[in-house]
């Protein structure tokens, strides 16, 4: 058995071969057109993030029917903007990054062209990125594999948490580090391949629970990489995966915590079905002996 701490690369892209035949078995595979202007494509990362690409699709689709331009959005407030991201989680969140990232490019050049980061090395254009306040690393990795080519593996939360499920990553690493060491697995040419087929089953709102670390604790050291197919398989017949051990054991825990007090009420019950079963104390009336009654009836 082979836990994600202990998984090579090799392992990684053995599993993923085995994996991604079942998933597109289950999920139609979408992977959106490229070739956009950089600040079209940091803007669809931002729809993208934790998203299937159909909401994806829908989010960046009204951002630009619902306002007349970039510069009415750069203006607007986060609630206006929320608008175009109805249905989505965080909708908030999206709404914020997109005006910071309008700002950014607007405030550098009074238009909204950032081509320039085309022609920038990929560590200049990281540091360039990185002034922009609140970008999220997934937004910032996805723009700069799809601008600059680079061989960089964008992992969201979402997807982070699914490959911590699969056996892929482990529950402490971030999904930087993911990226960074996924990248000996997959190949350049193959990022989008394994991020849009990953991110059918990780952005499935009726599954996404069951790779919920506060909901379903992973093992120590990670899951196992040789129960992964048959998990997946499991979970994809059958719906959302048992609880595991250690979640099992809480609630026996909390059980186990509450039945003093059960125990206690019950003993309570017994006492008083006892005390109505018992005989009264109180003496009960007799009635007057047979001699008495005529004794009374001749004196009358």
């Amino acid at each position: 058995m082979v836990a994600a701490s202990r998984a090579k690369a090799s392992d990684r892209a053995t599993l993923l071969k085995k994996l991604f035949p079942i998933i597109k078995k289950h999920y139609k595979v979408q992977i959106p057109k490229g070739n956009k202007p950089v600040l079209e494509t940091m803007l669809y990362a931002i729809c993208l993030e934790d998203s299937t690409v159909e909401e994806a699709d829908l989010s960046f689709k009204r951002l630009f029917t619902e306002f007349p331009d970039l510069n009415e959005v750069r203006v607007s407030t986060v609630g206006e903007i929320e608008r175009a991201f109805e249905g989505q989680t965080a909708s908030e969140w999206r709404a914020f990054r997109v005006i910071s990232v309008l700002k950014f490019v607007f405030d550098k050049s009074y238009s909204f062209e950032f081509e320039s980061l085309r022609k920038k090395t990929l560590d200049l254009a990281t540091k360039q990125l990185a002034k922009i306040k609140d970008l999220p690393p997934f937004v910032r990795d996805y723009t700069l594999h799809e601008v600059t080519g680079a061989h960089l593996i964008p992992i969201d939360p979402a997807l982070a948490r699914l490959l911590v499920w699969l056996g892929l990553a482990m529950p402490n690493q971030t999904p930087e580090q993911m990226g960074e060491m996924m990248k000996a697995a997959v190949r350049k040419a193959e990022v989008e391949s394994f991020v849009f087929t990953l991110r059918c089953l990780a952005a499935d709102q009726k599954l996404h629970a069951t790779f919920d670390p506060t909901k379903y604790t992973p093992p120590e050291g990670g899951y196992d990489t040789d129960t992964a197919v048959e998990r997946l398989n499991h979970l994809l017949t059958h719906g959302l995966e048992k609880p595991t051990k250690s979640t099992a054991a809480k609630k026996a825990v909390t059980a186990a915590a509450s039945a003093p007090a059960k125990e206690t009420k019950g003993a309570e019950t017994k006492k008083v079905a006892a005390k109505k079963a018992a005989p009264s104390k109180t003496p009960a009336v007799t009635e007057k002996p047979a001699a008495t009654k005529k004794a009374v009836k001749k004196s009358h």
